[in-house]
């Protein structure tokens, strides 16, 4: 169950990063940016159709690792 929740972290991470992107100029909070700066690290902004089973992989490993916690102590 664990692994399970950490793709749908990851997965609603991409999809939040991928909306922060869509509606720039706009801003997000810092916290918000720190989290999305982590995450295009790992995954590129999407432009067109592509596999994200590696991205969604790459995401949730940052959440096995803790850096989604550390951003918010």
């Amino acid at each position: 169950m664990l692994v399970n929740l950490r793709h749908t972290i990851a997965i609603e991470l991409l999809c939040a990063c991928q909306g922060i992107d869509l509606l720039a100029p706009l801003q997000t909070g810092a916290l918000a940016k720190k989290a999305s700066d982590a995450v295009r690290v790992k995954s590129a902004k999407v432009m067109q159709d592509r596999p994200l089973a590696a991205d969604i992989e790459a995401v949730s490993a940052l959440a096995a690792d803790g850096v989604f916690c550390s951003l918010l102590r």
